[in-house]
């Protein structure tokens, strides 16, 4: 009988064999294609775009934002903003309601849970408090399809920073609603300027934007018209064309249609490309982003505060890694989220905004914040795009580092922690967490991308 029973339960056994094998098969990734390394172009344009927002929005914070409400504007989670409106334009993430509503939710929340934390009198439990926040900010902007990693450093900024309790839900209106309005306004103003750009994909999630017929697409020859001129002809226009009044009016007809065409073109990219936002993730997946999110965040604190803090003196929990969680938990198959791109685009924000910040004070432009944050931020964004790295929360660790005297008290230590070691231990806790998922494997890759770059591709105009 208890041959029998042993028998009985092998098939049991094997289950759980293949189970566990299956779960550790997942850590080898998926072998997913990455994506190509923008041309240069791209990169100009993102640089361009990111130095503009980042210093319109450090001139607003040092000379209007602070002398009036007294609170900060400039604050880290702008710079992996920076990276998604500049950067990676298409992207679900980076759409003006993602950006609007994901970057709200993520200071509402922030602000509810440390006043929840203070009420049960854990408002010092700061471990518990910036996992809380990051995690419930994921399930908050899961539910309202407003997906926004930089949302998850904007909780987690004011869950640590102590100072900023005081301000309570003012925190929601500035930084959190007036900065991201302020990128979004920018983001619309230069990504556009350029022929193979056009941002937003789409304004409102659940109506996109429907084709009109006949509608003239965006990239619509710029030889074609918009706006027509009638031409009046007769007999005798061949002795028209012939004299030089006629010749000059028609060129500046010409000229006019040009440039209300160019003009027409530029403003109806605001409208939206008439992109789609992706599905709403089903409730179990939602549990498995909170249940990551959380349990990456905890030991993330928990390291910090236990064992670099008191015996390094380094702190592994920061403003970047609110949005690092939101991409590695909620968007695990993005190409932004994969471990190459985590690491090598987190560790180069820390290096370029080392290297900017010590060549500033030796250049003695250490007061001027705007343009060295700006800078910083820019470059480690085009860095990010020629080494196909892009990964948003380095642009959050670069303008941590610029905006922060005590992480700048650190200099080069700053790489290493948090700038790297934070990133791999999310990395690991991404690959444990995830993989519990039957939908899930992460990563996609793990290998650095070799992707081609991509080729332009001039249209033969005639």
């Amino acid at each position: 009988a208890s041959c029998r029973k042993s028998v009985r339960g092998f098939p049991a056994q094997r289950a759980m064999v293949a189970s566990v094998a299956a779960y550790f098969a997942k850590f080898a990734g998926s072998k997913a294609a990455g994506t190509p390394k923008p041309p240069l172009t791209h990169t100009c344009w993102s640089f361009l775009g990111a130095f503009a927002g980042i210093f319109v929005l450090g001139q607003i914070h040092a000379h209007i934002v602070i002398p009036t409400i007294h609170g900060p504007l400039l604050v880290a989670a702008f710079g992996a903003m920076a990276v998604l409106l500049f950067s990676a334009i298409k992207a679900p993430v980076a759409q003006p309601y993602n950006t609007l509503c994901g970057n709200a939710i993520g200071a509402v929340v922030g602000v509810c849970v440390v006043g929840c934390m203070e009420v049960f009198g854990y408002d010092d439990c700061f471990w518990l408090t910036g996992a809380l926040s990051v995690s419930l900010t994921i399930v908050a902007q899961e539910m309202l399809d407003a997906v926004h990693p930089p949302g998850g450093a904007t909780a987690l900024i004011f869950a640590l920073a102590v100072p900023l309790h005081k301000e309570h839900f003012v925190f929601v209106a500035c930084p959190a609603a007036i900065g991201a309005v302020i990128m979004v306004a920018i983001a619309l103003i230069v990504n556009n300027l350029a022929a193979e750009r056009a941002y937003p994909q789409w304004w409102w999630p659940y109506k996109p934007t429907p084709s009109v017929e006949g509608a003239i697409p965006v990239s619509a020859s710029s030889h074609e018209p918009m706006l027509l001129v009638d031409m009046v002809k007769d007999d005798s226009v061949e002795q028209f064309e012939e004299t030089t009044d006629t010749a000059a009016e028609n060129t500046e007809v010409e000229h006019c249609n040009a440039v209300s065409g160019a003009c027409e073109r530029y403003l109806h990219k605001f409208a939206g490309a008439g992109g789609e936002s992706p599905p709403k993730p089903k409730l179990s997946e939602t549990f498995f982003s909170f249940l990551g999110s959380f349990t990456g965040m905890a030991v993330l604190g928990l390291i910090s505060t236990y064992v670099l803090g008191p015996k390094f003196k380094l702190n592994v929990e920061v403003a970047a890694f609110g949005a690092m969680s939101v991409l590695i938990f909620s968007t695990p198959k993005a190409p932004l989220a994969q471990p190459a791109n985590a690491i090598i685009g987190n560790t180069l924000g820390g290096i370029i905004a080392v290297l900017v910040v010590e060549c500033m004070q030796l250049l003695g432009l250490e007061s001027h914040t705007s343009s060295c944050a700006a800078l910083s931020v820019a470059l480690t964004i085009a860095v990010q795009e020629q080494s196909n790295t892009v990964h948003p929360p380095g642009g959050a660790t670069a303008l941590l580092y610029v905006i922060t005297p005590p992480m700048q008290a650190l200099h080069q230590k700053f790489i290493f922690a948090p700038a790297f070691l934070g990133t791999a231990i999310l990395v690991v806790m991404g690959a444990v967490m995830n993989n519990l998922s039957p939908g899930r494997t992460y990563p996609q890759r793990w290998r650095f991308d070799d992707s081609r770059p991509v080729v332009e591709v001039k249209e033969d105009r005639p």
